[in-house]
């Protein structure tokens, strides 16, 4: 099992690496990007029907797969393009790439009315995986959406990719700081019902260890920002981070299963894996803006 985990993250750190620094071509790093929102797509689908059709009761390793799903997450997986080509197409005056995805949610939301009220015979049930098909597009779409715009922030004399690097770092090393501070000094139980081994203790050590990663990145790489404005944007980044941790183990727990699912080999789930960038992914970007000005 050990074998198999290392070989899937050298893989996956080796794609993305390429997509987003060493690619010649932007539909690689877009198509990379579209690739990953679709998975964490398809498992947050099927996690919430899980639970909609009454199979929580039984704890289960992780949600099965349906055909439908990928119908889904591909419609969330698409609103990285669009936003890309809403980004070429429109000015900022018109609203830009938002208006195009919005307009593609809208869209989504017409037809997959018809989709769920068609097919489901309970008019409860037809509602309630409507609204979390919609929820998925704020939970899983927009983010990937941020996540590739970071992607595409251009810092001169630093690799392309650095802001998206530097997410990844703060909220992963803050992760690993959490984990283990909380081994280590945890006492207090954060939010048992939710997560029972995660402490207020390892909460504050992953917060500071977020900000000083921000710092060494910001240092090392001569980014454009003061040490202590990048403290701040990994600080809260990381914090958002471990929020987004907590709501997915949330959802796990709601549908009283131990994965989000078996899509990457040795780590369970795809959702499992960028829980924490889910929430962190937004603030960084908004605050790259907005220091780098």
């Amino acid at each position: 099992m050990l074998r198999i985990r290392l070989i899937t993250a050298a893989a996956l750190i080796f794609i993305a690496v390429y997509s987003v620094t060493f690619a010649s071509s932007p539909l690689t790093t877009m198509m990379f990007f579209v690739v990953a929102v679709c998975l964490v797509g398809v498992e947050f689908v099927a996690i919430r029907w899980h639970v909609i059709d009454g199979f929580a009761h039984t704890e289960f390793p992780r949600p099965p797969l349906r055909k439908e799903f990928f119908g889904i997450a591909a419609a969330y997986a698409m609103c990285v393009p669009i936003d890309t080509v809403g980004q070429m197409t429109l000015s900022e005056k018109s609203g830009g790439s938002n208006s195009v995805v919005l307009a593609w949610i809208s869209a989504c939301m017409v037809f997959g009315s018809g989709f769920f009220y068609k097919r489901e015979i309970d008019l409860e049930i037809a509602t309630q995986k409507f609204m979390n098909a919609l929820s998925g597009f704020v939970y899983i779409a927009l983010p990937g959406i941020t996540l590739y715009r970071l992607a595409q922030v251009q810092i001169a004399e630093a690799p392309r990719g650095i802001a998206l690097y530097f997410c990844l770092a703060v909220i992963l090393m803050g992760d690993t700081g959490a984990y283990f501070f909380g081994r280590t000094f945890g006492k207090t139980p954060l939010l048992p019902k939710v997560s029972p081994k995660k402490t207020v203790e390892g909460a504050i050590g992953g917060f500071f260890t977020s900000g000083l990663t921000g710092i060494f990145i910001c240092e090392f790489f001569n980014l454009p920002f003061h040490w202590y404005e990048a403290m701040f944007i990994a600080c809260l980044s990381g914090l958002a981070g471990q929020v987004g941790d907590l709501v997915e183990s949330a959802l796990k727990r709601a549908a009283n299963c131990k994965d989000s699912g078996s899509l990457l080999p040795g780590h369970g789930g795809a959702l499992d894996r960028v829980d924490s960038l889910l929430f962190g992914a937004p603030i960084s970007y908004l605050l790259f803006l907005f220091f780098g000005k």
